[in-house]
C-alpha cells in the first residue's frame, strides 16, 4: 500500500492548472462539500480573490488527486499573515474536498505549514469533520491550536416525511397552518402570484439584479448583513450563480406578484441535499410572510425530489429552530505557529473567545428572564401539535 502524499501549491498558475483534475475529484466523490465545488472556488479567484496569493494543500495518491483543501494568504496589520480558507467572505463550511482516507493527512499537512504564517483559521467546520478527523488530529499534539462551537445549524431530515403534506402535519401545529393558508389567499387577492424554480444560468440571470436589488430594501439590507451587501461581493456572486447553475448545483426559486419580485431564495444543490444559501422578501409584503411561503414551496419540491436534507445553514434564527426535525454545529478551528508568538495569540484568541461568551450567556440569560416575565403576565397561546 502507498503512502499518500500532500503537497502546498502556491501561486494562481498552480491554482488554474489544478483545475481539471479537481472537477473530477469532486464528481467522483459522494458528498463532497458544494461550498468548495470547482464552481466557488474559480469565480472566487477571479473575482473576490484576485488580490490574494492563493495556497492550495493536495493530496495524492499514486499521483492521482484525492484531496483539496483551498486557502489564500491574508496580511494583518501588527500581527502577519494569516492563512483563511478561499471563499471566508462568503461561503458556509469549508471542510476540504476529499477522500475520507486524505483528510487526515491534510490536516497534518496545514498544521506544518501554519509554521510559516502567524495562524490559519477554518471559520466553519462540519461536526462531523470536527469529531472524527480533527479531534484524532489534536490528540496527537501535532498543532498548537484552539477549537470551538461556532454556531447551531439547523437541518430538516426530508426522509421521515412521506410527502409534503405530511411535512406539515408534523411540524406546524394546526393555527400555524390555517395561518399560512389565510395569508396564500390574501397574497392572492392582491394580484398574480407565481412560484418559480430557476436552474439554468439563461433563467436565472435576468432575476440576479433584481434579487440584489430587493436585498437593498429588505431588512437584511437596512442592517448590512445580506448575501448583496458590497459591490464585489454582488460581481462575485452573479459569476458565481451562473457558473454553479451550468454545472446544476444552484436552484433561486422566485416568488412573484404580478410579475415583481416579492421574495427570492438561493439553494446549494448536493448530490442529495439542498442549502439554503440566501434568502430576502419585499419588506411592504411581509405581513402575507413571502419569504415563509416560497421556503415551503421549495421545500415541498426537495421532498417532490427525494432529497435526503434541507440545511439552514449557519445562524441560529428562531423560525429555523421551530421547522427543523435536529440540530447539529458548526465549528471554529484556529492553528497557531510552535513558536512564542502563536502561543501568545493562542491566549489572546482564547481570552477574547471567553469574555464573548460571557457577554452572550448574559445576554441571553437577561432575554430569558424578560421573557418569562412576560409570559407571566399574558396567556400563551396554545398550539398544541
Amino acid at each position: 500500500m502507498h503512502p499518500l502524499i500532500t503537497e502546498t501549491l502556491r501561486g494562481r498558475r498552480a491554482a488554474f492548472a489544478l483545475e481539471k483534475e479537481y472537477i473530477e475529484l469532486f464528481e467522483s466523490l459522494p458528498n463532497a462539500n458544494v461550498f468548495f465545488s470547482p464552481e466557488w472556488v474559480y469565480s472566487w479567484l477571479l473575482s473576490l480573490g484576485r488580490k490574494y496569493e492563493v495556497c492550495f494543500i493536495t493530496c495524492r495518491d499514486e499521483g492521482r488527486l484525492v484531496g483539496v483543501w483551498p486557502f489564500f494568504e491574508h496580511r494583518i496589520p501588527v500581527i502577519g499573515t494569516s492563512l483563511l480558507p478561499v471563499g471566508a467572505q462568503a461561503a458556509d463550511l469549508f471542510d476540504p474536498v476529499a477522500r475520507e482516507d486524505a483528510m487526515a493527512p491534510m490536516v497534518e499537512a496545514l498544521c506544518r505549514l501554519c509554521q510559516e504564517y502567524a495562524f490559519a483559521w477554518m471559520p466553519l467546520l462540519s461536526l462531523q469533520f470536527a469529531d472524527h478527523v480533527l479531534q484524532p488530529a489534536i490528540k496527537s499534539g501535532t498543532a498548537r491550536h484552539f477549537l470551538r462551537k461556532r454556531t447551531e445549524r439547523f437541518l430538516i431530515e426530508l426522509e421521515r416525511f412521506k410527502n409534503f403534506e405530511d411535512f406539515m402535519q408534523m411540524v406546524f401545529g394546526p393555527k400555524t397552518r390555517q395561518s399560512l393558508r389565510r395569508k396564500s389567499r390574501r397574497l392572492a387577492e392582491k394580484g398574480e402570484v407565481r412560484f418559480q424554480s430557476l436552474e439554468t444560468p439563461e433563467a436565472i440571470s435576468p432575476w440576479i439584479t433584481k434579487a440584489m436589488e430587493l436585498e437593498k430594501v429588505s431588512w437584511k439590507g437596512e442592517e448590512g448583513v445580506g448575501t448583496f451587501k458590497r459591490a464585489t461581493h454582488r460581481a462575485f456572486y452573479h459569476l458565481l450563480m451562473e457558473n454553479l447553475a451550468a454545472r446544476g448545483r444552484l436552484r433561486l426559486s422566485i416568488l412573484t406578484l404580478d410579475d415583481e419580485l416579492a421574495a427570492y431564495e438561493i439553494g446549494i444543490l448536493g448530490k442529495d441535499n439542498y442549502c439554503m444559501h440566501g434568502t430576502a422578501f419585499d419588506p411592504a409584503l411581509a405581513s402575507f410572510s413571502p419569504g415563509r411561503l416560497l421556503m415551503l414551496h421549495v421545500l415541498e419540491k426537495c421532498i417532490s425530489e427525494k432529497r435526503r436534507i434541507y440545511d439552514f445553514l449557519q445562524n441560529e434564527q428562531e423560525f429555523k429552530r421551530q421547522m427543523s426535525t435536529h440540530a447539529s454545529s458548526f465549528w471554529d478551528w484556529i492553528v497557531f505557529p510552535r513558536s512564542l508568538r502563536g502561543g501568545l495569540l493562542r491566549v489572546f484568541v482564547r481570552t477574547l473567545h471567553n469574555w464573548s461568551e460571557w457577554k452572550r450567556q448574559r445576554a441571553k440569560k437577561m432575554d430569558d428572564a424578560k421573557r418569562v416575565a412576560v409570559e407571566n403576565m399574558q396567556s400563551p397561546a396554545i398550539d398544541s401539535e
